[in-house]
């Protein structure tokens, strides 16, 4: 819980920060998020970190310690991952897709909030009251 609050508030490095991401270029304003997406988002993201931090410890040991800047929708990113590492990214970004659409979340609509967070205290707190 401390480091879904963590990446919220951006003190844990973002998702496109040498880690896994599934962040696409886009943007929507604060207003535009029902308590529905929030809880929503709120639920996928729960379930998501932990992946995402399982995921990025297995691709560092099969990529020999190395993990460069990962990003699900470049796959030029991971030309560097040996065919294991590859294969575990593939399944994550796959994996966050899936989490994301069994909480009603397009993956667009997903990073949508997600960048929206970032930005925003007030979005940042509505998302919080929705973990607890």
């Amino acid at each position: 819980m401390t480091s879904l609050l963590g990446l919220l508030a951006g003190i844990v490095p973002d998702l496109t920060a040498q880690q896994p991401s599934l962040i696409f270029s886009s943007t929507a304003r604060a207003d535009e998020f029902s308590d529905t997406d929030l809880r929503n988002y709120a639920a996928a993201l729960m379930q998501i970190e932990p992946l995402r931090q399982s995921t990025l410890a297995q691709v560092s040991r099969a990529n020999n310690g190395a993990l460069p800047n990962l990003v699900c929708n470049q796959p030029n990113t991971m030309e560097s991952l040996n065919s294991e590492a590859r294969s575990l990214f593939i399944r994550y970004c796959n994996q966050c897709e899936s989490i994301a659409a069994s909480r009603g979340l397009s993956i667009e609509r997903f990073n949508q909030i997600t960048q929206a967070v970032r930005s925003n205290p007030q979005l940042q707190n509505r998302v919080r009251s929705f973990m607890n």
